[in-house]
């Protein structure tokens, strides 16, 4: 299997330092000149990674001052399986659209840190509250680190056969939430009647070593699921 190239490689290990706290919120990373020493890489290799990190919004750049580890990393509110979950699959049924095999595109690529060698788990299916149709989810996994998918697995809890079965350990999750209007690929395979406001809701998930295992994309009836969260200012 070819390697993965030099900044995928830095980023990946910075992502895993930044992830085990060992670059407290707010701290100054080291300068580009002494992580391309650390990891006998280039200036132009290592800007490449940072941009990475950057994206996934765990660090910021400040001109003229450096590079900051950013306050994003998921809080514990609980299990990890119920941090990193969205919906409660005790209370939601799924309607399994689509699960295939593939190479990535380029953005899958991006947002997994895989190559066009590599091959990922496509995963389409709807989340419904009895026969409502909740939200549409698009799941994206590396195969070379999710090994051994089947089927049965993607009527729940995907999170669940990974810890359960296959002995992971979860760590973090980045979400982005926006909104957009349903296009018309979107309300086909959502069944709806019209062009309805959706809640989109992006998550790059992380094991505990720093690993990403998951890209997904939700788009959500906010009629049909409304998001909770507890707040506690006290812990």
């Amino acid at each position: 299997m070819k390697e993965a190239p030099k900044y995928i490689v830095v980023a990946d290990h910075l992502r895993q330092e930044i992830l085990e706290k060992q670059y407290a919120i707010n701290e100054q990373l080291p300068q580009e000149n002494a992580i391309a020493d650390a990891y006998n890489v280039s200036r132009i290799t290592v800007r490449k990674a940072l941009d990475i990190l950057v994206d996934e919004n765990l660090i910021y750049r400040i001109q003229g001052s450096g590079t900051f580890v950013k306050d994003n990393q998921a809080h514990e509110t609980g299990s990890q399986e119920s941090s990193l979950e969205i919906f409660d699959f005790s209370k939601f049924k799924v309607k399994l659209l689509n699960f295939a095999v593939n190479k990535p595109n380029v953005k899958i690529m991006d947002q997994l840190n895989v190559n066009e060698f590599d091959f990922t788990y496509e995963i389409e299916r709807l989340i419904l509250d009895e026969e409502d149709v909740v939200a549409l989810q698009k799941v994206y996994m590396p195969a070379k680190i999710i090994q051994g998918m089947r089927m049965d697995v993607l009527n729940g809890s995907i999170y669940e056969f990974l810890t359960g079965e296959l002995n992971m350990t979860l760590g973090s999750a980045i979400r982005t939430i926006s909104s957009e209007i349903a296009n018309e690929d979107v309300m086909q395979t959502m069944g709806l009647k019209e062009k309805e406001p959706l809640l989109t809701m992006e998550q790059r998930s992380f094991l505990t070593s720093g690993q990403i295992f998951e890209y997904v994309y939700n788009y959500i009836r906010p009629s049909k699921f409304s998001l909770h969260e507890s707040v506690n200012l006290t812990s």
